[in-house]
């Protein structure tokens, strides 16, 4: 099952080849901790909330459920109610690297995303994340990463989901990873690097700060093997869903 949103924060998320990290503010939420399930309602105007996936094994997910703020967060994205970890693809390997999972038998449409702006808006607002993520990486050194419209089509396609569905969570609905989502959308499975997720956050400012401020998120944002990205963006009402997909391609 989905874990449940909560509504008293904003949320964001971390995925590195698998793995979800999760710290103070931004954890995976464990059974029971007020996130309602796929389907169940989600605040209208929620606090935002960050995740993070890397892959590798799942971290532990603290219990706990700070107060949003700016300051350190030791996983996903910024402080807020506690979300999913981080997750982001292990560093190359020279061995192969393990099957991926087998794709659900009968997909689930791509659902539209339900903007509150008009679309030339919306893709203005992802196109502002990337700037901004890449004055980041310039600041530490990294080279900037370009807009790969196959990772914006998986990114706008797991935000619409998320938002048409009422889940947060790196995992799709039909059991895929975000190296699946992007493989779907016809970026090579191999070059998959990472994935942030973010839910709650108005402005492309304030969902950059919050993935800034937690560990798992900027590692994924500061990742200088990166070369392209992908930012989607989706509405359910006026709370926003974000996903930003990283690659090594």
């Amino acid at each position: 099952m989905w874990p449940a949103l909560t509504a008293s924060a904003a949320l964001l998320s971390v995925l590195v080849g698998g793995v979800m990290a999760v710290g103070p503010a931004l954890t995976a939420a464990p059974a029971g901790s007020g996130r309602a399930a796929p389907g169940g309602p989600v605040p209208d105007q929620p606090v935002p909330t960050l995740s993070v996936t890397v892959s590798g094994e799942p971290a532990g997910v603290p219990s706990t459920t700070p107060a949003p703020s700016p300051t350190a967060v030791t996983a996903p994205v910024g402080s807020a109610v506690p979300l999913p970890a981080p997750s982001r693809p292990a560093a190359r390997r020279t061995t192969p690297p393990p099957a991926p999972l087998p794709a659900a038998s009968s997909p689930p449409a791509h659902p539209s995303p339900r903007p509150t702006l008009e679309s030339s808006r919306v893709t203005e607002l992802e196109d502002q994340v990337t700037a901004l993520i890449n004055r980041e990486r310039e600041r530490a050194g990294c080279s900037r990463v370009r807009t790969d419209e196959r990772m914006r089509t998986a990114a706008r396609r797991h935000s619409a989901d998320m938002a048409e569905h009422d889940y947060f969570s790196h995992t799709g609905r039909n059991g895929s990873s975000f190296v699946d989502r992007l493989a779907a959308a016809g970026y090579p499975r191999r070059e998959a690097a990472g994935e942030n997720i973010a839910y709650g956050y108005p402005t492309a400012q304030s969902v950059v700060d919050g993935w800034m401020a937690s560990t798992g998120h900027r590692n994924n944002i500061l990742d200088c093997d990166a070369r392209a990205t992908g930012v989607g963006l989706a509405y359910q009402g006026r709370t926003t869903y974000w996903t930003q997909e990283f690659g090594r391609d």
